[in-house]
């Protein structure tokens, strides 16, 4: 009987979450999405002409010190050949042709990467508001990179790679 009893009481204890359960408001679904951000960039077209930008910059940085150096290379090799004087004076004229053409590349790299940034920020609102757009179309509630997410969630990077190309 005392078998009985506690084999009951085990029953109830166990069977007592259960009979909550179904008396619970059930809580809705969300429905998550997942983009691979890496393949999504190296299709956008607006991608290639920001490296292509950036690159440009490299080379304009580039070609800037291959000419201090050229220019500060052909002082050194005049150093013993020619009289103190003449030396200061050609060293001076080098410094202030180095100084001018420093100033104008500068100024025309500032100017680059200014458009650089401008054309970063439009690539990510572009992105953003594709993938809202596919989100909101696909009735997801959520969307995360695909990177982040070890199982599940709809991959809708596809849909937002052709977006971006039918916006272009």
């Amino acid at each position: 009987m005392k078998k009985l009893i506690v084999s009951f009481a085990a029953g109830l204890m166990l069977a007592a979450p259960l009979a909550v359960v179904p008396s619970m408001p059930a809580q809705a679904e969300s429905k998550i999405g997942v983009i691979d951000v890496q393949r999504i960039l190296s299709s956008s077209a607006l991608l290639k002409a920001l490296e292509g930008a950036q690159r440009d910059v490299q080379q304009a940085e580039k070609t800037l010190i291959e000419s201090r150096n050229k220019k500060m290379k052909e002082l050194q090799e005049k150093q013993g050949k020619i009289s103190e004087d003449e030396f200061l004076k050609l060293k001076r004229k080098y410094e202030d042709e180095i100084m001018q053409q420093a100033k104008s590349e500068e100024t025309k790299l500032e100017r680059k990467k200014e458009e650089i940034q401008k054309m970063k920020d439009k690539l990510e609102k572009d992105v953003e508001a594709v993938v809202q757009a596919v989100a909101k179309k696909k009735g997801l509630d959520m969307v995360v990179n695909k990177q982040l997410v070890l199982y599940g969630g709809s991959d809708i990077t596809t849909d937002v790679v052709n977006e971006l190309k039918n916006r272009k």
